[in-house]
């Protein structure tokens, strides 16, 4: 069993611009894909899970995101950094007319997507850790003893930073001041 370090994405890997789903739209948070190479070192496995919802709504396809993702792991690759998993949850309330109501449960704070990568990679959950920049993606790390930490964003609110110290979860910048 390996321990993982779990991430959402936008506002936690890369800048949100809101609906970032092609190459010339991602900007790395500065530091970054330095942390992601120190994870690597360390021994962690490199878990991306996102609520991708701008599916649903259309504004763009899974493959589309599929293949930023790819997009993603080339420029990684040339820095000698690799994600082990990207788990993509396209799914949104809001837009989910005749499917089925479970696939909702992918998108977190759910802990579907979480589960599988855990199985896939054989990952122990105890062990490993998740950085985000919601309440959503960290409750999933709670429900799983992992230990959460939150990425400051435009998302923060005064009801986020209280939730975040009454978990004794860190408020972080950036995953570049994650001491391993």
């Amino acid at each position: 069993m390996h321990p993982a370090f779990f991430l959402d994405r936008d506002g936690t890997l890369n800048v949100d611009h809101d609906f970032v789903h092609k190459p010339e739209e991602w900007d790395w948070i500065p530091g970054v894909p330095g942390k992601l190479a120190e994870l690597k070192s360390a021994g962690f496995k490199l878990i991306v899970i996102t609520n991708q919802s701008g599916i649903a709504r259309r504004r763009f396809s899974l493959e589309q995101v599929e293949e930023l993702h790819r997009w993603v792991d080339e420029d990684l690759l040339r820095r000698g950094i690799s994600i082990d998993g990207w788990y993509i949850a396209p799914w949104h309330p809001d837009f989910h007319e005749d499917k089925d109501p479970e696939l909702l449960n992918e998108r977190k704070p759910g802990t579907v997507l979480f589960e599988r990568a855990a199985r896939e990679h054989q990952i122990d959950l105890g062990k490993s850790s998740m950085a985000g920049d919601k309440i959503s993606d960290l409750e999933p790390a709670l429900k799983l003893g992992m230990k959460p930490y939150m990425v400051r964003s435009r998302f923060e609110t005064k009801e986020s930073r209280k939730w975040a110290a009454e978990h004794d979860i860190p408020l972080i910048e950036s995953i570049a001041e994650i001491d391993i």
